[in-house]
């Protein structure tokens, strides 16, 4: 190509001001059974000139989004599977995961009596339960990232049933301010990245058309909280539907809140209820995580022809 694809949004052909206006078309009237020859007259009907025109053809973005390449097993013994930038980070993450979960299971005696005198001192304070209350609000804003790691420590400091609703308080006040933010502060911005990101606009348009089901299944699924608030905030979903899909999705922080309590009562000291309890919710929440994220890819890939043929029309408008 001689020069780059126009852009989403972009005209590609500049008509003149004439040629988009209502043009007359005199077209025979229709015959229909019983009409006598007098009723026959010519008709005018108005066409807009850019009905006429063909949809433009997808870019090369939308067409390798709309033809993924396959799986090819034979890749895997390549360099440049292994030795990119995207394949890097995913390792690095994976890697990070993978330390922090062994340095929790071997360490959590030696982390435990590390941050015994800060979780002394919280504790002690009259008022010590808003300060991870605060840290919560403020850590619900993108980029920020550790709303995990302050669960675990409300966990180590409170224990499971204060702790728990201590968490439940910060995540509800934090997402519910977060997502009136994203409504009234970056409604320009999510739209424009509708606009010109794929993925974001196939997830915009399974939240409208799924209402609060989706809501409440994305609430479980893998997809970072930051990402999915601004993406419900921006299509539609109402403040009481976004308040009940976060109550409703809070049993998801109780795996965090176990790990922390574990921290100072070993699992062989807790009571049987608490046992039994922690490890429904893991399994549950693991299995609801899992299955949330596969309905979610589904439901995209299936709106996916439909958001770039709209992307396509949207060009000559």
């Amino acid at each position: 190509m001689d020069a780059p694809y126009p852009s989403y949004g972009a005209r590609q052909v500049q008509l003149p001001e004439k040629a988009l206006s209502f043009k007359t078309v005199h077209a025979p009237a229709p015959r229909y059974p019983g009409m006598k020859h007098a009723d026959l007259k010519r008709t005018d009907v108005g066409v807009d000139f850019r009905e006429l025109a063909r949809t433009p053809d997808p870019t090369p973005e939308e067409y390798a989004a709309l033809h993924p390449e396959k799986f090819n097993i034979k890749k895997l013994f390549t360099k440049k599977f292994w030795f990119n930038k995207k394949m890097l980070v995913k390792l690095l993450l994976i890697g990070l995961l993978i330390l922090f979960a062994l340095t929790f299971t071997i360490y959590r005696q030696q982390i435990a009596n590390a941050l015994s005198p800060v979780t002394t001192w919280i504790h002690g304070l009259k008022f010590g339960w808003l300060i991870p209350i605060a840290i919560m609000i403020v850590l619900s804003f993108p980029p920020l990232f550790g709303h995990e790691i302050v669960t675990i420590l409300v966990g180590l400091v409170w224990g499971v049933g204060a702790g728990f609703w201590i968490v439940a308080a910060g995540t509800i006040i934090g997402e519910l301010i977060s997502f009136q933010v994203f409504r009234h502060c970056c409604i320009a911005r999510n739209n424009k990245m509708e606009k010109t990101n794929i993925k974001y606009a196939c997830l915009a348009k399974v939240v409208r058309q799924g209402g609060f089901k989706v809501v409440l299944i994305m609430r479980y699924s893998a997809i970072p909280s930051h990402f999915s608030t601004a993406v419900f905030s921006t299509c539609g979903i109402s403040l009481k539907t976004f308040l009940l899909a976060i109550v409703l999705s809070l049993p998801k922080q109780l795996n965090n809140v176990f790990l922390g309590a574990t921290l100072v009562t070993p699992s062989d000291d807790l009571s049987r209820f608490d046992n039994v309890l922690e490890k429904v919710t893991i399994v549950v929440t693991l299995a609801a995580t899992v299955v949330g994220f596969v309905y979610i890819n589904k439901r995209t890939k299936t709106v996916l022809p439909e958001v770039i043929y709209e992307r396509r029309k949207a060009r000559y408008v």
